[in-house]
Order: C-alpha cells, then structure tokens, then sequence
C-alpha cells in the first residue's frame, strides 16, 4: 500500500503539472454554402492589440485541426499565425472576436482546399459561461439559416479554453533600444534616406522593395512608408519577448494626420530592425 500511495502521488503531481489548455474543449461546426468544417479543437488568445491594455479583445480559434496556441498568442498578426499554421492542408478554423465586456466583435471563417472565407457579425447569439480566472467558455450560435447573397450559412460553436497571453515583459517607458530604433527608423523615412531604411528593415514586404534593383519599386515603398508614418511619435507603451518587440505609439505623419497603433521590431545579428506596423487613423 505504501508503494502504491507513492505512485498515486506522483501521478496526482504529473497531473497538476499539465498545462492549462489540456483540457481544452471545442466542438460544433460552421457552414457557408457547401462549405463547411467540423469543430474538433479551440485555442483562446489575448490580442494586447490596443494602446490600453485594459482595451485588450479574445480571439477563439475553433478548428478541426490542432493550433499551436503559443505561437499565435506571439505572433504581431494572430489570424495570419493560424492561416499558416492551416498550410495546404484541407483543413479550416473559425475565429470569434469577445469584446473586454463579453459581447462580439465579429466571426470570421476560413479555409482551405477547397478556399473559401466569411466575416459576419451581429448575427446569432453569444452566451459566455461566468468567467473562471484564465479561461474562456460560451457558446454561439446561429441556429436558423441566413441569407448571404443568395447563398446559406449556419454555425453552432461551443468552446472552453484556457487564455493564453502574450509572452514577454514590459519595456521602459521610452521602448528602451526598441524604442531608439524605431525613433532612426522614422527619421530617415522622413527624410527619404533609402541606404539607412535598408540597413534599418527587416520585412519582407518593405524590405524587398527597399532593395530592389527597380528604381519604381524603391519609390513606392518609400512613398507609402512616409504616407502612413509619423514624423514624430510618442511611445504609448512596449512589450519585448527576447528577440521581438512590439511599440504602441502615435503621431503625426507628414499630412498632419495622427495615426496609432503597432509597431513590431526583431533583433537581428545585435540590431533592432523594423519589420512591420499597424496604424490607423485617430478620429479627432
């Protein structure tokens, strides 16, 4: 009995010791036309998308594949973190949108092979079950069939999920070295300045463009970089996750328009790089 009651302990203590999201649990389905895919796994993520971290959204992720749901609390782009995550598989996810006051802030569908996506919002009901400290649970359902140009669709999702958060710290209220980066970064896109830009960026959208040999090429990034950057710009606030960095800030660009949002940088060989951000405008 001794031996068998320490055997019992350990496995009570490997028990303990599982991960919050072992018993995660979604199942259901949606349906758009003849498109369609059965719910058999749901991850939950925090999307810290927001300059006020209390402003932050859940996104769950119900699919009928496994999702690395780490990966995509990482990632700057959650959605496109599980569009590759799908591959070329036929295979699909459906993301539903929680606002901090539990109501909905949209439904998107995907998948692949065969391609097929759809946003809606406002339709069906969302019930969240009473919040558990680091979960998610609830259903939501459209029941009756709706019309969407002339073609059908339905779902009934049920998910219970542990919330995962970003990974990282916080940084210094000036970025810290992030921060300095992203300050050179914008001053040479305000001053048109391409061998910095070059040497400064890290995305392949930019930074293909920023180093093509085709002069139009060079321009239209530089064009659209000074268009939807600031001149100036405040950092609201920074998060670092070893080699990356996420920049909340805003300002000015050089239409005198205030945008903000996100800025992503990445260390490479020692060097804070820009690789990517999402602006938008501020209403005033």
């Amino acid at each position: 009995m001794r031996g068998n009651r320490g055997v019992f302990c350990v496995v009570l203590l490997a028990l303990a010791c599982l991960p919050a999201f072992a018993g995660d649990r979604g199942s259901g389905h949606f349906r758009k036309g003849d498109k369609r895919i059965d719910i058999a796994h749901v991850v939950a993520v925090s999307s810290d998308e927001d300059a006020d971290p209390a402003h932050a959204r859940t996104y769950v992720f119900l699919s009928d594949v496994p999702l690395d749901a780490a990966a995509i609390a990482a990632a700057f782009d959650p959605s496109r973190a599980a569009e590759g995550q799908l591959g070329d598989r036929a295979a699909g996810y459906v993301r539903a949108c929680i606002d901090p006051d539990g109501g909905e802030c949209g439904l998107y569908f995907s998948r692949n092979n065969p391609s097929a996506s759809f946003n809606t919002s406002g339709y069906g009901a969302l019930t969240l079950e009473p919040a558990r400290p680091g979960r998610v649970a609830g259903r939501w359902v459209l029941a009756e069939p709706d019309d969407f140009f002339g073609e059908t669709y339905d779902f009934d999702l049920r998910f219970d999920a542990a919330l995962v958060i970003p990974p990282g710290h916080p940084l210094p209220v000036d970025g810290g070295d992030p921060g300095k980066a992203y300050r050179a970064w914008i001053a040479a896109v305000a001053k048109g300045d391409v061998p910095a830009l070059r040497a400064m960026v890290g995305g392949d959208y930019n930074g293909w463009r920023l180093k093509s040999d085709d002069q139009d090429d060079v321009k239209a990034a530089l064009k659209d970089l000074r268009d939807g950057t600031p001149v100036q710009a405040e950092i609201l606030r920074g998060r670092r996750d070893g080699d990356n960095a996420v920049l909340w800030v805003q300002g000015r660009d050089r239409d005198e328009i205030l945008r903000r949002g996100r800025v992503q940088l990445q260390r490479v060989d020692g060097d804070w790089r820009y690789m990517e951000a999402d602006l938008d405008n501020v209403e005033e």
